[in-house]
């Protein structure tokens, strides 16, 4: 079965169980997508319309448009039925320790400039963050205790949670069998290596697929929590914050801003040469060669990603990202845990293979990057 085969089976499903069960309904699948960041609202609107016209599913209509993939729509899709509850939500959602700050713009339900404004407050006043966001009216009662729910239950072990763990995101995409996660969950206990690493080393994922198992863990982890807080209807929840809020105090609007992260390349060689000199001494030595300019503004930082392009080098060592990053012939990748915009230097190590020529050859690695 087709993985948009797959979806229409899915969704066909929730559209039979929506219209039969009196319990909560299953969270709309393009709200989700949009709250995860896989499309926009402007997007959806445009397939809803198409579906309106046609009558096809909303999933079918956007994966002929080519906005998601269907593997990345059957992923969204499972995690559909665990948000209809704001409980359930909140499980779903559990599994990583963050400040309440971090929570709320996760979700997307404030902005950089409102935590930074409430922060200034409470550190003026003394009191909580949580405290002084009800004071300016930016949340209500009910959201608040959905995200202080969140971080209680960080450390949760509910089988919710389990559904983004990253291993299950790798078997839901295909990157991966049930039976290697299993043994890279084993060879994991035994090293204590990061489960992405022990997959790339088992030679069983390549480092992009981790890269995009770990952006699906990322993106339906804020859908989670956008449902989590959402499930406070706006009109309810100005009606909670407007008797308490004193006269005076600040109104301030919000506003969604997608994560988003970036590589600008300003200076890079097109070439890479390889002389009889480097032949003999078995490496490639190029001090600060690339000049790169990376932007991100997601609060949990980005993942860089290299990939390779073939060329006779069985190992590069790249510096200038804090620390060494170790490049095979499949990629590497590395995490760094910055906002903003920063420009970096980078300098290599290329050890050649055992066959490699002297030549000049087409740059050999290329960058992106992802928000997490």
């Amino acid at each position: 079965m087709t993985a948009l085969k797959t979806y229409r089976t899915q969704e066909m499903k929730t559209r039979g169980n929506e219209q039969s069960a009196p319990g909560p309904q299953k969270r709309p699948i393009g709200q989700i997508l949009v709250d995860a960041g896989f499309i926009t609202e402007e997007k959806l609107h445009r397939a809803l319309g198409e579906q309106q016209r046609t009558d096809e599913l909303l999933g079918e209509i956007l994966v002929h448009l080519g906005e998601i993939s269907p593997v990345d729509l059957n992923i969204a899709l499972s995690l559909q039925k665990d948000l209809a509850d704001p409980d359930d939500a909140v499980k779903a959602s559990a599994g990583v320790r963050k400040m309440l700050g971090e929570i709320l713009l996760q979700a997307r339900r404030i902005t950089p400039e409102q935590l930074d404004a409430a922060l200034r407050e409470q550190k003026r006043t003394g009191e909580k963050l949580g405290e002084t966001l009800l004071r300016f009216g930016i949340l209500a009662p009910r959201e608040l205790d959905a995200a202080l729910s969140f971080q209680k239950n960080h450390a949760s072990e509910h089988p919710l949670s389990v559904r983004l763990r990253l291993g299950e995101l790798l078997v839901s995409a295909g990157y991966i069998t049930r039976g290697q996660l299993a043994d890279a969950l084993d060879r994991q206990r035994h090293t204590h290596k990061k489960l992405g690493d022990v997959l790339i080393d088992a030679g069983y994922v390549r480092p992009q697929h981790v890269a995009h198992g770990l952006k699906l863990q990322s993106m339906l982890l804020t859908a989670a929590l956008a449902a989590a807080l959402s499930l406070a209807p706006a009109s309810s929840a100005q009606a909670d914050t407007m008797g308490s809020r004193p006269a005076g105090a600040k109104v301030m609007v919000s506003a969604v801003v997608p994560a988003h992260a970036s590589v600008k390349v300003l200076r890079q060689p097109r070439q890479l040469t390889v002389t009889d000199a480097d032949i003999r001494r078995g490496f490639v030595e190029l001090g600060a060669e690339s000049l790169i300019e990376l932007k991100n503004n997601s609060l949990a930082g980005c993942l860089l990603v290299f990939e390779s392009h073939g060329l006779p080098f069985k190992e590069a060592v790249v510096r200038g990202l804090g620390r060494e990053v170790e490049i095979g012939p499949g990629g590497g990748m590395i995490f760094q845990a910055f906002r903003g915009t920063i420009t970096v230097s980078l300098s290599y190590r290329f050890v050649l293979s055992d066959d490699a020529q002297p030549g000049a050859y087409d740059w050999p690695l290329s960058l992106s990057a992802s928000p997490l």
